[in-house]
Formats: structure tokens, sequence, C-alpha cells
């Protein structure tokens, strides 16, 4: 309980009344102060008993016409109290506190106020939802005050609905491999399989493009030949996002860019590996670099951040996490071989996994994505699951990365998409997006042969279904791939 002005001057009244009657002998003025006094306590003892009671007879409800909403969507608020009791009641309000990622027009008021002989009273407000993520209404602040304005009560209410705040979707998407539209949820996984658990269930010889972190070392100098051991899962494994972010990401239509239909496939996984508890991490890469980087744990707070980082991201020059390496490439193999082209002969690409199979670090120039993930923590680099998203802008760039990833993590997943789907200009031409996307199929193709390397192409459904329209009039559009 708290006390108004309007009680410290009645009690100022009280004490220079008892002072006046002592020092002028007035009696009257004594019974004065002593009755003020009296007057106040009864009003007090009267306030706390009508707070206790309309705390059991009041009811704060607040609710909202929507539990999902995109953001910059329109939501509207309802707050009601109602009091339930029969006759008068000390006068109240019921304020409402509107979280901070909201928006709401200046003019209304979130407070309804219930005066004495009023049982029940609304008010509707409309809110714009501005970030991603999971939000409780706080529980509504309800203030009572007595007839005569000398006590005041302040006490809350439970909190109100909660809200789940997601990206705006794009259009249908297309997630598949040459045309023919996956059917298999992305994201899920088996029990089983290598991916580091605890129960070892065979040792076999090595093969190319085995783990390394894979190979029974004792196993090997007993046999004088590698092998490598497989395991029993434990039930879940790490995950990272590999996310590309930079400027070439932002080609397509507002609202529906590569990067936006990427963000769709990554939150497939964000909340598969949340309902499966698997460990969690990403690493976001733009144009300078990377941008932020998050080793995989199985927590919640991973889940959100993974969440938000990807929901915030924009196809931009962002500023680096770490500064990049700026050394030349210190590589055994050197000379013909270019790894910055976009084309590279079989022997050049033998050479090149060689270089990278003797354990040597280089810098590549113009390649930020292979760059940042060789730079990334070693629990990003080896995960039981890397998951690449990308366009195809550079690939001989991408062809290293996923590379460099197999060489490290159990299982890459790659994610490409192309760009003649998000060229609208050019797609007045079908037989030369035709030809463009048959080149770009190709080069999913050579990624998806890799051993345990799988490539996806992500895109606007009805731009893909375009572009295979004008291939060969008896060609099965479905069996592309």
């Amino acid at each position: 309980m708290r006390v108004t002005r309007r009680f410290w001057l009645a009690v100022t009244a009280a004490g220079s009344l008892l002072v006046g009657g002592g020092v002028l002998d007035a009696p009257l003025l004594v019974v004065g102060a002593v009755g003020l006094t009296g007057w106040l306590l009864a009003m007090q003892f009267a306030f706390v008993r009508g707070v206790s009671q309309l705390r059991d007879d009041l009811t704060v409800t607040q609710s909202l016409d929507r539990a999902r909403v995109q953001t910059g969507a329109e939501t509207t608020y309802t707050l009601e109290a109602s009091v339930d009791a029969a006759g008068d009641h000390l006068p109240l309000s019921v304020e409402t506190e509107i979280p901070l990622v909201a928006q709401m027009e200046a003019g209304p008021d979130s407070a309804v106020t219930l005066g004495t002989s009023m049982q029940s009273s609304s008010v509707t407000l409309p809110l714009t939802w501005e970030t991603v993520g999971e939000y409780t209404i706080p529980g509504a602040t309800a203030t009572v005050s007595d007839g005569t304005g000398l006590f005041t009560q302040s006490f809350a209410t439970a909190p109100g609905p909660e809200v789940l705040v997601e990206a705006p979707s794009v259009g249908p998407i297309h997630v598949g491999q040459g045309g023919k539209q996956l059917l298999r949820g992305v994201g899920e996984h088996d029990a089983r399989g290598r991916t580091g658990g605890l129960s070892a269930e065979e040792i076999r010889k090595y093969v190319p493009g085995d783990a390394l972190k894979y190979v029974d070392w004792k196993a090997t100098a007993r046999l004088d030949e590698a092998h490598v051991r497989n395991y029993e899962a434990e039930g879940n494994r790490s995950v990272v996002l590999v996310f590309d972010h930079r400027q070439t990401l932002g080609d397509g239509a507002p609202g529906n860019t590569k990067l936006e239909h990427l963000k769709s496939v990554a939150a497939a996984f964000q909340q598969r590996a949340e309902t499966t508890r698997d460990p969690l991490g990403y690493v976001t890469i733009g144009d300078a670099g990377v941008t932020e980087t998050r080793v995989p744990v199985a927590r919640t707070e991973a889940y959100r951040s993974c969440q938000h980082r990807i929901n915030d991201l924009d196809a931009n020059a962002e500023t680096p996490a770490t500064a990049p390496a700026t050394a030349a490439a210190t590589g055994r193999v050197t000379g013909a071989v270019n790894p910055a082209a976009d084309t590279q002969s079989p022997m050049e690409t033998v050479l090149l996994a060689y270089r990278d199979a003797t354990g040597s670090k280089r810098h590549l120039p113009n390649q930020p994505l292979y760059n940042g993930l060789q730079t990334a923590p070693h629990e990003i680099r080896s995960a039981d699951l890397l998951v690449i998203c990308t366009d195809d802008s550079s690939p001989s760039e991408l062809r290293n990365t996923v590379g460099q990833a197999r060489r490290n993590a159990t299982e890459v997943v790659v994610f490409i998409t192309p760009s003649v789907a998000f060229d609208t200009d050019r797609l007045t031409d079908l037989d030369t997006a035709y030809e463009r996307y048959r080149t770009f199929d190709q080069f999913r193709r050579e990624l998806n042969e890799i051993d345990s390397v799988t490539a996806y192409e992500v895109g606007p459904l009805d731009q893909i279904s375009t572009i295979l329209s004008a291939g060969p009039a008896n060609t099965n559009q479905r069996g592309y791939a």
C-alpha cells in the first residue's frame, strides 16, 4: 500500500491540531486531532480490506487474435477487466505493458478504468510486431485507489498470451534435384549412422572420402594399412549451418531473393535440431569474411540465437567478426594450379585435394566462403552434419568449400540457389535460360557425386517450372535428375 500526498496533508493537519491544542490549552483542538487520526486509521483499514476483496473478485484477460504472426503484420490485442462482486467496489485501473518488439500507434490508451459501480471494461489495440522470436505479453498492472484519494495499491496479474513472430515467408519453394521436387523433409536424420557415438560397431579399411577423424590409428599401425572405425549413434548429431549472405544472395524480386529462399531452408534445420535436441551451431559469411560464429550446443539459447541470426541477415558486406587472413597461399603445390579459377582440370582438382590432405592451410583470394570455413573453430568444421547455404555465383569456390567440408565433417548437405531462377529479366529467352539451368545442374550433380555429399537446388517453384518447360518436349522433367 502507498499513501498519497493527500494522506500526508491530513496527517500534518492532525499534528497541527494536536500541537495547537497543547499550546493554546484548547481541548477541542486536541479532540479534533484525535478524531482526524482515528478517521485516517479507519479509512486505511477499510482500504486494505477492500483491496483484499477486490483481488479475489477481479478478473483480467489479455488476448491476441493470432498466436503466430509474421514481422510487419498487425494483430489485435484486447485487454478486459471485470469485477465479480455485488454492489460498489473500490475504483481501479488496469494497464498493460506492451513488449518492446511490438509497435502501437500513438493515441490509443492501453489501460482500462473501472469506477465504483462498473462491473467490466475493455480496450482493443492494434499491434505490429517487428522482431522474429517467441514472446509473452507481460502481466497487466492493476492500481486500486480509495474514494478519498488517500491510498493506492498496485499488484500484477497473470502473464498474457504467447505469440510466435516469424519472418515473412516467400512464395512456393522448390527444393530438389534436377527439377524433381524433394519429397522427404529437409533436416531429418536417422537414429543410426557414423555420428561419433560411444559404441563402436566395426573396423574397416579406409576408402577415399572417409573423414580423417574416424581413422583408427592403433588399428592402422597394427595392420599396416589405413582403417576407420564405424560407430553406433547416440541418437543425436551436431548440426552446423554455413550461411552465405554476400551481395549476390540479394538477387531476385523483393521478398523473394536467393537469401529469403535459403532462410526458409535453414529455418527447417533449426526447427528440426531444436525438436530432436541436436547440438546446433552456425557460421555466417559476408563479402568481407566471417560475420558471426557459434559452436554447436544443445541449449535453448543456441536455437534462439540461430533463429534470430538467420532471420536478421541481409545480403550485404557486414563487418567481419574476425579479420580475414592476408597472407599469401602457403601450400606446397604451386605453379599452374589456380584454385581461384572458375574451371579446374581433373589434374588440378587432384593436386588441390592432395595438398589439403597433407594438412596445408591456404588463404584463397576472393573466396570468403572457403576461407571462412577454413578458419572456423574445430567444433564447426568437424560437425556431424554441415549444411551449406549459398548460390552458384562462384562454382570453383563452392567446389573448394565442399571439398574442405567433406574432409572434416561426417556428412555435408549443400543448398544452392541457381542464379538463372532469380534472373527474371532473362526468363523471356527460355532457351537460353534452360541451357544455363543445365549448366548449373551439371555442376550440382558433380557435387552430389562426392561421397557423403548431397547437393540440392533451391528456388521459386514457378520459375523453375517455367525454365524446365523450355526443355525437349519428350523430356521427363521430373526425372531429369
